[in-house]
């Protein structure tokens, strides 16, 4: 994602950023940065991941997330673009360019304006509109449900709400890269993932108290 920005992964380094993957066993309370979060129970049932902050320093995402495991309740996109997207933006950018975040906003209330991510995920605040539109310019988001529209490409991003897209081309470059899946064929004989047995990996369930909180 951040190729050719070391100036940002600097900044994220300074503010001692760490990444945490959740195992399917564990839940978002457990992580020492995100402990105190009440009610517990919500907390551990509304999120997967968690983007990082001054106060709470860590990019936290799930160990079923990234290995594509079974029962993985968002298998369809990357939590860790996502959380890691909010990182550059309210940690790597406040410090390497201090204007982005007004910028950022701008084009957010433009897009308003436009009546464009009515009632989505992305309208929900500059910082979500940020974060769904990374993950859609390295096509890794979901589409068409409650909270998405048909956006999850970068070509359909830079139709669609071009200002967002003109901010993430600015961040991040014109780099092809594209997420994949940990299960992508293509990946199979990466190093960290040539000798992985699917057969065993865990299966994520959430409890029934945790169905209840959600409920």
């Amino acid at each position: 994602m951040l190729d050719g920005r070391n100036d940002i992964f600097r900044a994220l380094a300074k503010a001692h950023i760490r990444l945490t993957v959740m195992a399917t066993s564990e839940r978002t309370c457990d992580v020492p940065e995100h402990f105190d979060l009440t009610p517990r129970e919500f907390w551990n049932r509304r999120a997967r991941g968690l983007g990082a902050s001054h106060e709470r320093p860590s990019v936290s995402c799930a160990e079923e997330n990234v290995l594509c495991c079974k029962g993985d309740p968002y298998s369809t996109e990357s939590i860790l673009v996502h959380e890691f997207a909010h990182a550059i933006h309210l940690i790597g950018l406040e410090k390497v360019d201090p204007t982005f975040d007004r910028r950022l906003k701008e084009a957010y209330d433009a897009a308003m304006a436009a009546g464009k991510w009515q009632k989505l995920y992305a309208a929900e605040n500059h910082a979500e509109y940020w974060a769904e539109a990374v993950q859609s310019w390295f096509g890794t988001n979901r589409e068409n449900d409650a909270i998405h529209n048909h956006v999850n490409t970068r070509e359909e991003l830079i139709e669609y709400d071009p200002g967002v897209a003109k901010l993430c081309e600015e961040v991040f470059g014109k780099s092809k890269w594209q997420y994949r899946r940990a299960d992508d064929p293509a990946r199979k004989n990466e190093p960290h993932l040539r000798n992985l047995d699917r057969s065993i990996l865990p299966v994520f369930e959430w409890s029934k108290e945790e169905q209840d909180a959600k409920d």
